[in-house]
């Protein structure tokens, strides 16, 4: 099963326009999003650190630690997104060890980035 099959009937679904912030660092975190089409800049104090496209993740890190959002995040172009809440995260994380693992994989690839960031301003 492809990840995004995941989110083919997906109720909570959220559009953006090209240039459209999502959420910028500092901010209340409430969901996280799957990207269903477009592309989206992650960006720590104005410096990139990620680009996700269709089947990337985003905002997860605050799904897990309940806290304000550590990254801007800002639509490259049109985007199409599922909203998934904290309790809806939880349950996807129980019950779908291929959203896990996905999840764990996002997290893992951003803390590199993050660390990469970390590096070049020392």
């Amino acid at each position: 099963m492809k990840f995004l099959d995941l989110f083919r009937n997906w109720q909570d679904l959220v559009e953006y326009a090209a240039g459209t912030v999502i959420f910028s660092e500092g901010d209340p975190a409430d969901a996280m999003y799957v990207v269903i089409s477009g592309e989206v800049e992650l960006s720590l104090r104005g410096q990139l650190i990620d680009r996700v496209k269709a089947g990337g993740i985003f905002g997860e890190m605050a799904m897990i630690n309940s806290a304000t959002r550590s990254a801007t995040a800002a639509a490259v172009t049109d985007l199409r997104l599922a909203r998934l809440e904290h309790d809806q995260f939880k349950e996807f994380i129980s019950q779908n060890s291929e959203f896990s693992l996905h999840v764990m994989a996002e997290l893992a690839k951003r803390l590199r980035a993050v660390d990469q960031y970390i590096k070049a301003q020392l």
